[in-house]
């Protein structure tokens, strides 16, 4: 069941990341923050390794922000909470029901500590919001004034079903040396 977990943690930073900023885009393109920040859905993450090896996951988060803290339950397709990831100003944790907790300084060093290898996790904050952020983007696509695809980061990331917050489908795709990712995020609310 661990493993399960670590895999629900990577999506799950997927999401800290994304919504590490609780921004909502108007529509003349300055920005109103937020004192809280709540989002619900489904994920379901595939990793492929060059061996030929897949392995899959898929279930529920909830997102709850409030000023600088951050709480997201990793769920399993029954509902049961198989994690909580904490994160504040003075770092992030993972908490399994067994009631073991792993700590790192932030998001990004949680994941490389767990799983082994980097992801750009903190680089994702702003997908989940139909924006870009800072870093240099490639093959950029509009429709209606809303960002609908782009490569950042070695990912390609397709955004659709657009609400007041941000997209409520995302469609990710990242390949590596020795594997590749897959998530797809389903926004509920």
């Amino acid at each position: 069941m661990k493993n399960t977990v670590q895999q629900l943690v990577v999506v799950g930073f997927l999401l800290f990341g994304m919504v590490g900023c609780s921004v909502v885009p108007s529509h003349d393109t300055s920005t109103a923050v937020q004192d809280q920040f709540q989002r619900s859905g489904r994920f379901a993450l595939s990793v492929e390794k060059n061996t030929g090896e897949r392995d899959a996951v898929q279930g529920g988060f909830v997102w709850n922000e409030h000023q600088q803290r951050i709480q997201l339950d990793l769920n399993n397709p029954m509902g049961s909470v198989l994690a909580r990831v904490v994160a504040d100003a003075q770092g992030a944790q993972l908490q399994y029901p067994n009631g073991e907790i792993e700590y790192a300084q932030s998001a990004d060093a949680l994941v490389a500590q767990l799983l082994g290898y980097e992801l750009p996790v903190e680089g994702m904050k702003d997908w989940l919001h139909g924006q870009t952020g800072t870093r240099p983007v490639t093959d950029l696509k509009k429709e209606q004034d809303q960002i609908v695809y782009f490569q950042q980061d070695q990912w390609r990331v397709r955004l659709q079903r657009y609400d007041e917050l941000g997209p409520r489908l995302l469609h990710m795709h990242r390949t590596q040396p020795s594997q590749s990712f897959s998530v797809r995020i389903v926004v509920d609310y």
